[in-house]
């Protein structure tokens, strides 16, 4: 594969991630506050599995890509940005929505969830902007 080719898919997964994560900081996580006690449960657990079809397959890709990209280049940056974001979601928010899915949308840990994606959407945007750049070249 060229390595430039290479480059611009990552630059392009790597912004994918980075405005899904802006979408969901900015619009859907403080939506969670309005919605009712009465049914949330179930609506979370649909919400994280719909949205799991998207991120899913873009954190793999991101992933791959950028595993590849240090296999080729030696550049680590982003394999460390990807691996603290991985670190983030699993360690951080991963248990808030567990406790948000048992305790409902006035959980103390809805504020934690947002604080802890607004870490990693500063990561995945940081991430975005440094594979343009060196897709850019």
């Amino acid at each position: 594969m060229d390595l430039h080719l290479l480059k611009l898919g990552v630059a392009c997964v790597d912004c994918a991630m980075a405005g899904v994560s802006w979408l969901i900081l900015l619009c859907t996580y403080p939506d969670f506050a309005r919605w009712r006690a009465e049914g949330f449960a179930e609506a979370h657990e649909a919400y994280t599995r719909r949205v799991g079809w998207v991120v899913g397959p873009l954190l793999l890709a991101q992933l791959a890509g950028h595993i590849l990209s240090w296999s080729r280049t030696g550049e680590i940056f982003g394999v460390a940005l990807v691996a603290a974001a991985w670190l983030l979601t699993g360690l951080w928010s991963v248990p808030c929505h567990r406790r948000l899915q048992a305790e409902g949308p006035s959980s103390p840990a809805l504020v934690s969830l947002v604080r802890s994606h607004a870490w990693r959407t500063a990561v995945w945007t940081i991430l975005a902007a440094a594979s343009v750049r060196q897709a850019a070249g």
